[in-house]
């Protein structure tokens, strides 16, 4: 009995400090999580599960050997035929989705991006202020891509209050208003990670000056 409640002691404490550490921990694991998962992303119509399940059996292989080789005392020179199969599976997982965007027309996030910044669709501004805003546009662009969140909605803010009227503010702003939707929508179920699209309303709002929207 006395082992019982001690299990359930370390339980319930473990269980206290992840509730009370909940937001940093929720953070601290996007940081891990996120990036595997855009390099496992090659298109919408591959579920993001499957993606995963893939993953893990390639990285539990590696596991699997590694208790094997200790166990049974071999040779550890054979983690590499699993390490080879994990380093191929990942390999062809890039070229599908370099293929699918090919396909796609490139990554059209990114050429949006870049054609908001460097005039598409503009209206007239001051030739003093022209090229301070396009600079601006693309230092907050590649803030974005860097994700400096701050950094970005305070070149964007400063953008805005350059390029009144002009309409690359609109442009940019829909694409990033365009973003935070489909974030949210993937991540309409995790509320630690809606930070994310969050942060792309946040960009929208700073650009034309308006309310930020709030994934819910």
């Amino acid at each position: 009995m006395k082992d019982g409640k001690s299990v359930f002691v370390v339980l319930a404490l473990i269980l206290f400090v992840v509730y009370v550490m909940r937001n940093f921990l929720g953070k601290l694991s996007a940081f891990f999580f996120v990036p595997i998962d855009n390099l496992l992303f090659i298109s919408h119509s591959v579920p993001p599960v499957l993606m995963w399940m893939i993953f893990g059996l390639l990285v539990g292989g590696i596991y699997g050997s590694f208790v094997s080789i200790k166990k049974f005392k071999l040779d550890y020179k054979l983690l590499v035929y699993p390490g080879l199969v994990l380093l191929i599976g990942m390999s062809l997982i890039l070229i599908a989705s370099m293929v699918v965007k090919k396909v796609n027309g490139g990554d059209r996030y990114e050429d949006n991006n870049r054609r908001a910044a460097d005039g598409f669709g503009r209206k007239s501004t001051s030739s003093a202020n022209h090229a301070e805003l396009t600079d601006k546009l693309e230092q907050g662009i590649l803030a974005v891509e860097n994700e400096e969140y701050q950094s970005a909605e305070k070149l964007f803010t400063e953008a805005a209050s350059l390029g009144k009227g002009d309409s690359r503010l609109d442009s940019l702003a829909r694409i990033y208003t365009r973003t935070g939707n489909e974030k949210c929508r993937l991540y309409r179920r995790k509320s630690q990670l809606k930070y994310i699209p969050n942060h792309y309303y946040k960009y929208a709002a700073a650009l034309t000056n308006k309310p930020s929207e709030v994934c819910k």
